[in-house]
């Protein structure tokens, strides 16, 4: 991995926009220096000012929790450059007709990762409650905190629901018309990528697997996202099987085989 830092310059910079230097030391102990430049970038920009520490972690990203010049706290979810599987994740890109054009290099691929997320939260949040998309840059996407005093809301998998049935028809609605308006598939949708705000309402997250409906993988997708969301709200209480479930958000799969024209 390339040294964090490369000049002096560079280090004090990045000292007065980390919260604390556990913060600082979390980003140096699986980021780059190419990342702090994007990072450095984003703030010059006017799109976050301080890094407060780590509120995620995973094989290809790390999430934190930022604060924007206006005091709103905000997420900075940073694709790492050495991440495994890029070559997956390139190929992955390729089959979705949006996002083609771009070099097959580990950096370059992460960048269009981001740029696809990026995406894919503006698409949806025309038809769903998700995180508003800020900005990118390279491989920083920046969005909106979902949650209350910089803590997120609960994901589905740790909330009782009071009505599955009710619950389940909702997100298939939002499934349907995500497909429909939007020409998208989630990807990876479950109880572990939804959150549940105080009101009750859920709100989407985590969208770099999602795809255009002409992607090649987008029929198997959207089948296992109404499988996991189905047999979620089944273990509830919901009476709903997934052939159920499937002919709501794509008519006529009752009386055809996968894999469905979407």
């Amino acid at each position: 991995m390339d040294d964090v830092y490369r000049h002096d310059r560079e280090k004090e910079k990045a000292r007065r926009m980390f919260d604390s230097s556990e913060a600082r030391k979390a980003f140096e102990n699986v980021l780059n220096h190419d990342t702090l430049m994007s990072l450095l970038k984003l703030e010059e920009r006017g799109t976050l000012e301080r890094i407060q520490g780590v509120l995620e972690s995973g094989k290809e990203s790390v999430v934190f929790l930022v604060e924007k010049p206006d005091g709103e706290k905000a997420l900075a979810k940073i694709y790492m450059n050495q991440a495994g599987g890029f070559r997956d994740m390139e190929e992955y890109l390729r089959g979705d007709k949006r996002f083609r054009d771009f070099k097959s290099d580990r950096r370059s691929v992460m960048k269009e990762w981001c740029r696809k997320e990026f995406s894919n939260l503006r698409k949806a949040s025309k038809v769903l409650r998700c995180p508003e998309a800020i900005a990118f840059q390279e491989n920083v996407l920046v969005m909106e905190m979902i949650g209350r005093d910089g803590k997120p809301f609960p994901k589905l998998k740790e909330v009782v629901p009071e009505n599955p049935e009710e619950a389940l028809d909702t997100v298939l609605q939002q499934m349907k018309e995500l497909l429909q308006e939007e020409q998208l598939v989630h990807g990876d949708l479950s109880e572990y990528n939804v959150l549940v705000n105080e009101e009750g309402e859920m709100i989407w997250i985590d969208f770099s697997q999602g795809v255009h409906k002409t992607h090649p993988e987008a029929s198997r997708l959207l089948e296992r996202d109404v499988e996991n969301i189905t047999g979620f709200f089944g273990k509830h209480g919901s009476d709903t099987s997934t052939e159920e479930a499937l002919e709501k958000v794509i008519p006529g799969t009752e009386t055809s085989e996968p894999p469905y024209n979407l």
